[in-house]
């Protein structure tokens, strides 16, 4: 996976809650920005609560020029985001 593939506003799915032989991906919000080369920053404009919050790449499974595909279902991504700018992002 090419980090430099990862663009601003490109949607990031999770996987449906099913996982990979399950439901379709499901839309988590939308790329802000690559941060330090370890973290992925979510806009704020789709967040439920209205603030940025962050994953680490290794949680990416694939990335094309449509959209980030996470290793994880929505429930896990959703538990597991950082409400909080991560040290060394």
């Amino acid at each position: 996976m090419e980090i430099s593939k990862i663009k601003e506003h490109l949607p990031v799915y999770a996987e449906g809650s099913g996982g990979l032989a399950g439901a379709s991906d499901t839309h988590i919000g939308n790329v802000d920005a690559v941060e330090n080369g370890n973290y992925i920053k979510l806009t704020k404009n789709n967040a439920h609560d209205g603030k940025h919050h962050w994953f680490p790449i290794n949680w990416v499974r694939a990335v094309d020029e449509r959209a980030v595909y996470l290793n994880k279902t929505v429930d896990e991504a959703m538990a597991q985001l950082l409400n909080e700018q991560p040290t060394g992002a």
